[in-house]
């Protein structure tokens, strides 16, 4: 590609919306431009990028027997209807009617489409296993879109199907996944981990995610010190956790004290840790059930964790809670001074508050707490759930210390998914003795647009984008110096541009009448990883000057061996 007949479109400065430095950089090098909240348009070096990583993800995907299909984006709603998932998914689901009134949805994902196609399609045992797999855009609507396209309304991602007689066959192929999902990312050189994941209204028991490190990302994954345990932040239990969990039906009420120290201060006069203090949520309960409200409590210091607590059967889902104006209609009262003390609604504390003694609780009147407030006399046992995110001062649950907490983004994600969907949509084969099964499922994420993003977070320095060579935009830039004013550069560029496309080598030549300077800061800006510097030099000695974008170090080499070292630098 030259220059001249390309779209760089690179900016300078730093643009005023881009919070993280992906972002900033997906901009800056001509990759994105926003049209709306969430939504992109993809530009020349964007989609070369895209499909560098969709190349890679087509070999895995044959390797595995994995057949490529394209599934609407828009979908029918009583698909969703039928599988049980439309008002579980919540607000992301964008939803329109037709001209005839029929009701469709833009697709974020393509489980009920898949389980569909499979029920009418496949009908024998011996039609099975199967796997199925697309590239496509998908649409949810984000309530506070953010970080690029990490957190986009519009978004391009790999999503795979299996079908199977039963759950053995399932587990074998889930394997197989996790490790093609370990080969393809480690092609991306991507620093990343595995861990164990919810899987939310996905459906299934298991599930793993695959998380690449970034200090800018949204998730948080869990470790313990020698790395043996590791989950997502959704599922991670600390080791008082497990054992709490394990003996629960042991437990006895805690021992009454002779006598209750319980007073009342007012807010101004408060002294008591934040890790002394308990707070009181409000959530809406399940419509059909005795009461409308429950109340959440947890450590002052905590967090609550909306993944466990959505487990929760007595809970709405998906998650509610009452705003400030419907907690004072309720109560009487803002949220900061909300306390346990004469609710007649269920109370689910977590764990962590079991063993609190003396703590300090909202009174139930504005500016006013209770201090020194133990159970069982000055308030009964709450119902005792898990409900909160670890900490970095939780021990772990292999016995190896502290756990450890980093942030990352979520590029792709796997499920055991059973037959969540088979069942309630009827996708069910003949087996050999005569009676029909529901087909096990299994279904295999990876968010294509983030990858771009996690790569990015992972490969940059000062100057702009340092790409791994597998999915750079060009794999080398040829720079010629005073391209415009030299016949014997221009011969000697367009020789050498010529010969790495013959060998397949993806090459870019700026044939610019530009300084070197603005060449190499652009070109150092889009990232590409190795380049080639023609000058006056160069014709007299014949030999070229060859740069790496990542250590910026220059060699001189041979006319004649540039070739086969760019072939060697890129195996």
């Amino acid at each position: 590609m030259r220059t001249s007949q390309y779209l760089l479109s690179t900016v300078k400065e730093k643009p005023y919306d881009a919070e993280i430095i992906s972002h900033q950089l997906m901009i800056r090098s001509g990759m994105i431009r926003k049209i709306s909240s969430g939504v992109y348009i993809w530009l020349p070096t964007g989609i070369r990028v895209i499909k560098k990583i969709k190349k890679i993800i087509k070999k895995e995907m044959q390797k595995i027997h994995a057949l490529e299909t394209s599934m609407p984006i828009i979908q029918p709603e009583y698909l969703w209807k039928e599988s049980g998932r439309l008002n579980v998914y919540g607000k992301e689901l964008l939803k329109f009617h037709d001209r005839r009134k029929h009701q469709f949805i833009l697709g974020p994902t393509n489980e009920e489409v898949a389980t569909n196609f499979i029920k009418n399609e496949i009908h024998s045992y011996k039609e099975l296993p199967l796997i199925i797999y697309q590239i496509q855009t998908k649409f949810r609507d984000e309530i506070r879109p953010r970080f690029g396209v990490i957190r986009a309304r519009e978004f391009i991602m790999k999503d795979a199907y299996s079908f199977h007689v039963n759950e053995e066959c399932l587990k074998k192929t889930y394997s197989v996944f996790y490790k093609s999902y370990i080969n393809i990312f480690n092609k991306m050189k991507l620093n990343f981990c595995v861990v164990q994941a919810d899987s939310g209204s996905m459906g299934g028991n298991i599930s793993h995610e695959f998380q690449a490190f970034s200090k800018n990302g949204e998730d948080e994954v869990v470790f313990s010190e020698n790395k043996l345990y590791s989950s997502n932040i959704n599922t991670a239990q600390s080791i008082e956790t497990i054992n709490f969990l394990k003996n629960k039906n042991l437990i006895t009420n805690i021992k009454k004290e002779k006598k209750t120290k319980k007073s009342i201060i007012d807010s101004n006069r408060l002294k008591t840790p934040i890790k002394n203090q308990i707070k009181t949520i409000l959530v809406r309960a399940k419509k059909n059930s005795m009461y409308s409200i429950a109340a959440l409590l947890i450590r002052g210091d905590h967090e609550l964790n909306l993944f466990k607590i959505e487990k929760i059967a007595i809970l709405e889902k998906p998650l509610s809670f009452l705003n400030q104006s419907e907690t004072i209609s309720f109560m009487g009262v803002t949220k900061k001074f909300l306390g346990p003390v004469g609710l007649k609604i269920p109370i689910i504390a977590d764990i962590s508050v079991y063993n609190m003694k003396n703590f300090t609780i909202g009174a139930n009147i504005d500016n006013c707490f209770f201090i020194n407030v133990n159970w069982n006399i000055d308030l009964p046992l709450p119902i005792i759930q898990d409900i909160r995110k670890v900490t970095q001062n939780d021990l772990s649950p292999d016995g190896t210390g502290f756990l450890k907490i980093k942030k990352s983004i979520e590029i792709g994600h796997i499920f055991q998914i059973g037959k969540k969907y088979s069942e309630p949509m009827k996708a069910s084969v003949k087996l050999n003795n005569g009676n029909k099964e529901s087909i096990q499922m299994g279904c295999y994420g990876i968010g294509i647009t983030r990858i771009i993003a996690a790569v990015i977070e992972q490969n940059h320095d000062e100057n702009g984008i340092i790409w791994p060579n597998s999915i750079a935009p060009f794999e080398v830039v040829i720079l010629p110096v005073n391209f415009e004013k030299s016949t014997k550069i221009q011969n000697m560029s367009n020789f050498l541009y010529e010969n790495f496309k013959k060998n397949n080598i993806d090459v870019m030549i700026d044939d610019r009448n530009e300084r070197i300077g603005i060449m190499f800061n652009q070109i150092d800006l889009i990232g590409i990883p190795h380049q080639i510097i023609i000058n006056q030099n160069s014709i007299y000695n014949k030999n070229v000057e060859y740069r790496e974008r990542k250590n910026k170090k220059i060699i001189l080499v041979d006319i004649k061996e540039i070739t086969n070292f760019i072939l060697k630098k890129l195996k």
